[in-house]
């Protein structure tokens, strides 16, 4: 309040220009800070080659998740021209591997991945935990997924797991936590952004993505659908400029915002 300002300056002994200065800027600072917005991130992931990331990025799609490894057991042969066409286009690249278990060696089908990627950026290598030939055995099972996921960390990469309930119920057992550490994509195909639709397993208590739709097209490409569960934030900047002059005489304080982050829902 004024009063409190007035008892700071008497108290204090601050020079009343300088107080004028520092309430002024924290009176829009804390307006901004009320403007602060927290936004989901939307993106799709694809199996086969997409014609035109550009358009998805224009369509408000945030991040690209192309399969990288295959069931049969070898390199997507599309996984670098993906990766290539999603940096082009500004969209943040994950990849996913669907494990070829019947092949064994899961150690190598990381290091086949790796190599395949080469130098394009990733952020998350997601582990695709679903049901397609996976044995009974829970024991075996989670080993499998354990390797992979080690082989990644091993090499330096960011590990996520993708699957659901049922798929984990299923294919290790829902009482598994110990990947519960790494990030969740969760699937279930309601058509909802929701996330408040995830029911836990394995240890997770919030996921950080859900696929929420199945095969669709968007911009001319087969896709499927994401959404962040934990949405970031966007960010505002402030800059107060002021010169020996501006410090004598509050009406020269030119206190300036730019907002460097902005996204779309």
């Amino acid at each position: 309040s004024v009063s409190w300002a007035r008892r700071g300056v008497q108290e204090t002994g601050i020079n009343a220009e300088y107080m004028g200065i520092y309430l002024f800027t924290m009176k829009y600072l804390f307006i901004a800070l009320l403007a602060l917005s927290v936004v989901a991130e939307h993106g799709v992931d694809v199996s086969t080659l997409h014609p035109d990331c550009k358009c998805l990025k224009s369509h408000g799609q945030n991040f690209f998740v192309p399969r990288c490894y295959t069931s049969v057991g070898r390199v997507d042969s599309n996984c670098a021209k993906n990766l290539e066409n999603a940096k082009a286009a500004g969209l943040r690249a994950d990849l996913y591997i669907f494990p070829c278990v019947s092949c064994g060696n899961p150690a190598k089908q990381i290091t086949d991945t790796i190599a395949a990627v080469g130098s394009h950026s990733v952020d998350i290598w997601w582990v695709d935990v679903e049901k397609l030939n996976w044995p009974k055995d829970h024991a075996k099972n989670r080993a499998f997924i354990k390797e992979m996921v080690n082989e990644l960390k091993a090499k330096g990469k960011k590990a996520g797991i993708y699957s659901n309930y049922y798929m984990w119920q299923e294919i290790v057992g829902l009482d598994w936590s110990e990947l519960s550490g790494l990030p969740l994509w969760f699937a279930r195909y309601d058509k909802t952004e929701s996330c408040s639709t995830y029911q836990p397993f394995g240890g997770w208590k919030k996921p950080a993505f859900k696929q929420f739709q199945g095969t669709t097209t968007l911009c001319g490409g087969g896709v499927d659908l994401s959404v962040s569960c934990q949405p970031n934030f966007t960010f505002i900047s402030f800059c107060l400029l002021y010169t020996s002059d501006a410090a004598d005489e509050r009406s020269s304080v030119d206190l300036g915002g730019r907002r460097i982050i902005k996204k779309k829902k």
